[in-house]
């Protein structure tokens, strides 16, 4: 796995051409508990963000603006708690 260490570089790794989901992984619980996200960064579409959340499979649509108030996605970038899944 690869830690993902700011917001640019995840924007970076979730990033692709056809739209497809990218797999993270959220560590809590110092790393005894992980939830895995599958998410999709569209810079030039108005919801730039699509997440789900495969704790409930819950999905969501956000703007760049909403992603540190409706997700824990920055908190855990800033905590060191985010990795991008190396299996592809």
């Amino acid at each position: 796995m690869i830690q993902v260490k700011s917001i640019e570089e995840l924007k970076e790794f979730s990033f692709k051409e056809n739209g497809d989901l990218v797999q993270f992984y959220l560590f809590l619980l110092n790393g005894k508990v992980k939830t895995g996200k599958r998410i999709s960064y569209r810079p030039n579409e108005r919801k730039n963000w699509i997440i789900i959340n495969e704790i409930d499979d819950s999905c969501q649509e956000l703007l760049d603006n909403n992603l540190s108030k409706r997700t824990n996605i920055v908190k855990a970038i800033d905590n060191g708690n985010f990795f991008l899944s190396n299996i592809f």
